[in-house]
């Protein structure tokens, strides 16, 4: 019973991190640019994106791997791709809107792809590594 009990609260914890995380890079996407510390390496934002991505699409990986009704494929694995990638360039459109100091940008989301779609294969290289 209490291998049950743990077993969901580990889902929910993982699931409490992952909405976060997408919430706290949600409100990091529209810090308007002044207030951003400066960097003075031209690829810098595309690798924060990249990185950035790398971390989201691992950590929803993760809890749906968690899950032991989930079924976990190769279907699934692009159904959250696609949902992060539209994420991301929703985000960019409502950056270029809604903000001042903050344009959308093509290479972002090519960054983002390219993140997330290292995250998938980080993730499907060491999955089996874990003991749920």
């Amino acid at each position: 019973m209490m291998l049950h009990i743990k077993h969901l609260l580990g889902d929910k914890t993982l699931f409490f991190i992952a909405v976060l995380y997408s919430c706290i890079i949600s409100v990091l996407f529209f810090i308007p640019s002044p207030d951003l510390p400066e960097i003075h390496f031209s690829a810098a934002d595309k690798i924060v994106h990249c990185l950035i991505y790398f971390i989201l699409i691992n950590i929803w990986l993760l809890y749906f791997f968690k899950k032991k009704d989930f079924r976990f494929n190769s279907k699934w694995i692009l159904v959250l791709w696609f949902s992060i990638l539209l994420y991301g360039i929703i985000i960019e459109i409502l950056q270029d809107l809604l903000t001042v100091s903050r344009s959308a940008d093509i290479f972002d989301v090519a960054a983002n792809f390219i993140g997330s779609l290292l995250g998938i294969i980080f993730f499907r290289s060491i999955k089996h590594k874990f003991n749920f």
